[in-house]
């Protein structure tokens, strides 16, 4: 479980037609966004999302989030489609309703208490560690999700540009290319391809 994949639960195909009845099925276009005045439970049944935070103009990427994700939004957080999507939306005053559901309920709980835990690894490395070694635990995180070897020396491929990289850490452009580029200058990083490299 990390930032960059909040783990798939397909969990809500067991609701019943009542129980799926109660939330909204929304369709919407790639770069969509939704504003959230009040707390809304939100389940990614078809495509891909960013949730973030914004403060005096600059975006902080909480996560990114896929098909079978259950999320929470609230006035400080948007979500932008990064791809044509579906959802369901849900109140959480109504999700009440839903708790009778065992799957549904134990699924729910996991999503809270991993997306806890997730978000208590980012804030540990935000009071706690510098930008190079944030940046450093979040390549080597993101190269442990994609599990890609080459004689026994982990791949690490970068999916998004520097700007999204610098949204995940909470800096500035500048500074992380600087500290990217010394990482490769250090050894930690070497270059096989144009966005992919072997990590120590």
């Amino acid at each position: 479980m990390n930032r960059l994949s909040l783990g798939e639960y397909k969990d809500y195909e067991f609701l019943s037609d009542e129980e799926l009845s109660k939330f909204r099925h929304i369709c919407y276009l790639k770069h969509n966004t939704i504003y959230a005045n009040k707390v809304k439970f939100i389940i990614i049944k078809k495509g891909k999302a960013k949730l973030s935070y914004f403060e005096n103009g600059k975006e902080f990427i909480l996560s990114f989030a896929t098909s079978g994700n259950m999320l929470f939004l609230d006035k400080d957080t948007t979500l932008e489609f990064l791809e044509n999507s579906e959802i369901l939306e849900l109140s959480l005053f109504n999700i009440e309703n839903l708790l009778e559901n065992k799957i549904f309920c134990m699924s729910l709980i996991n999503t809270l208490i991993k997306t806890m835990i997730s978000y208590r690894e980012l804030i540990k490395d935000i009071v706690f560690k510098d930008l190079e070694n944030r940046l450093k635990s979040f390549l080597q995180n993101l190269a442990n999700e994609q599990n890609e070897y080459i004689e026994d020396k982990r791949v690490l491929s970068i999916p998004f540009s520097i700007t999204i990289l610098s949204e995940f850490l909470g800096s500035e452009r500048q500074s992380v290319s600087s500290m990217f580029n010394k990482l490769i200058k250090d050894g930690v990083l070497e270059r096989i391809e144009k966005n992919r490299f072997l990590i120590k």
